[in-house]
């Protein structure tokens, strides 16, 4: 849930229980219709204002503020657990400040009867009534969410086809083919084994791709594992025009992220800058702050290749699924970064 919604959601709440405050009011007083009077009038406006308003905006909005927390979808034990824990302790406390004020303050109540007798039935009565009424706005907020995850869900899978089917487009295409056997054919015959390990790279590419097709989430290692192999095959064709490092945190490597996302990143590296010995690309693959980072140095065409940015509207589209957080994307005149939410593996 982004801070727009959660201020939606935070004035639906309030609306909502000054709904049911004026509810309670009125059926109150129908309640007590004969024997309606100016004190009876007050005391009804306190007392829902204080029980009604008081817990079920309260309820509404623990909620709410758990909905913008926790992910449903990843989260959901967690999220659940949080809501019963925090919710207990919130109704139990509010309706006991509340049953205090009304008896031992307001009706002189002694207090060692305060727990006693009718008055305790009376707390559990309204402890349990409330917790009802909480219940309810959690189920409400769970189907709020798993409505919106259905719907993500639908366009999730999308992305994922349109992705594996832009990374499948991009490794046959001819150019890609006829660059990467002409890389090959030079080194069938200067260095035999350099081109085996060059076709075992290249295999290991097309059968990650092909592995992705069902998977939501990838595991960091893997995804590097893969961006390491596909750098390789650009290396061994740029010869000294390529530089790539990486800097990863221990803690980040169970971490995910969505599959094929740094390939497309890399492949714009290539797409839009010179590479060659005299301008090399330099290449850096890093983490910092839960963010998996990629970046390069800009060599830019003397003509610039049309980009409809698909590639990174897609990731942004999968991303969307899984995370609250933003893709965040920094360019000065010699460096472009982008920098990739990590999502903590389940």
């Amino acid at each position: 849930m982004q801070t727009s919604e959660l201020k939606i959601r935070l004035k639906k709440d309030i609306k909502l229980s000054l709904r049911l405050t004026l509810i309670s009011i009125v059926i109150t007083l129908l309640i007590m219709f004969n024997r309606l009077n100016w004190n009876i009038f007050y005391s009804s406006i306190i007392v829902s204002a204080m029980y009604c308003f008081g817990l079920a905006m309260g309820c509404s909005v623990i909620s709410t503020l758990l909905d913008w927390k926790f992910n449903w979808h990843l989260q959901g034990k967690k999220r659940l657990v949080w809501g019963i824990i925090i919710t207990i302790i919130y109704v139990v406390t509010v309706v006991l400040l509340i049953d205090y004020y009304l008896l031992v303050k307001l009706q002189k109540l002694p207090y060692e009867q305060f727990f006693k007798g009718r008055f305790l039935w009376m707390h559990l009565f309204y402890i349990v009534l409330s917790l009802g009424i909480a219940t309810f706005f959690h189920a409400k907020g769970s189907m709020q969410a798993l409505k919106v995850a259905l719907t993500q869900k639908a366009l999730l899978e999308n992305q994922n086809i349109a992705s594996q089917y832009e990374a499948l487009k991009n490794q046959v295409d001819p150019h890609f083919l006829f660059n990467s056997l002409n890389v090959l054919s030079s080194l069938v015959d200067e260095n035999p084994e350099m081109a085996q390990k060059f076709i075992s790279k290249l295999s290991h590419i097309y059968r990650y791709i092909l592995d992705q097709k069902n998977q939501e989430l990838v595991n960091l290692e893997e995804e590097l594992s893969f961006a390491d192999k596909y750098i390789f095959l650009q290396q061994i064709r740029f010869e000294g025009g390529v530089n790539y490092s990486t800097d990863i945190a221990f803690s980040d490597m169970n971490k995910t992220t969505i599959p094929l996302a740094l390939q497309i990143l890399i492949e714009n590296i290539f797409k839009h800058n010179i590479v060659s010995d005299e301008k090399p690309i330099n290449i850096k693959i890093e983490t910092d702050n839960h963010y998996l980072i990629v970046s390069n140095n800009i060599n830019p065409k003397s003509t610039k290749q049309t980009s409809h940015k698909m590639g990174l509207e897609n990731i942004k589209a999968r991303y969307n699924y899984f995370t609250d957080e933003r893709i965040i994307i920094e360019e000065t005149a010699d460096l472009f970064k982008i920098k990739l939410p990590l999502i903590n593996s389940q």
